[in-house]
């Protein structure tokens, strides 16, 4: 057997080699996903389960093990209730807007602008 030939065949091994170990990264490549998207569904289930079991005993009593978790849960929804009254405020205030000016066609607000600073649409 020749120098070439020799190389030829210890080239050709080494190629088989490393496309073996190729296949078997991607494959735990593969693998690794596939665990992580079914941790995520997982994470998904427990949510739904701690979620249902909130409301469930929403009035109730609850576990001691469980209370600190659903009082911070019902903390939560009151700060939530309160942002969003606090929001619907702010939006009610901005409404009061000076008369004088024409009445957008698009979002009924009125300014004195040839567009609307709210939607954009054209005043005219």
């Amino acid at each position: 057997m020749s120098y070439f030939e020799e190389m030829t065949q210890k080239a050709r091994a080494a190629a088989t080699t490393a496309a073996e170990k190729v296949r078997e990264v991607a494959d735990t490549a593969k693998i690794s996903a596939a665990i992580i998207a079914e941790k995520r569904e997982l994470d998904k289930s427990y949510r739904a389960i701690g979620q249902w079991y909130a409301c469930e005993h929403a009035g109730s009593e609850v576990p001691e093990a469980i209370a600190d978790v659903i009082a911070a849960v019902r903390a939560s929804q009151a700060k939530i209730a309160e942002l969003q009254a606090r929001r619907e405020e702010a939006e009610s205030a901005e409404a009061v807007e000076p008369e004088e000016g024409r009445v957008c066609p698009v979002c009924g607000k009125i300014s004195n602008t040839k567009f609307c600073p709210h939607c954009g649409a054209p005043l005219e």
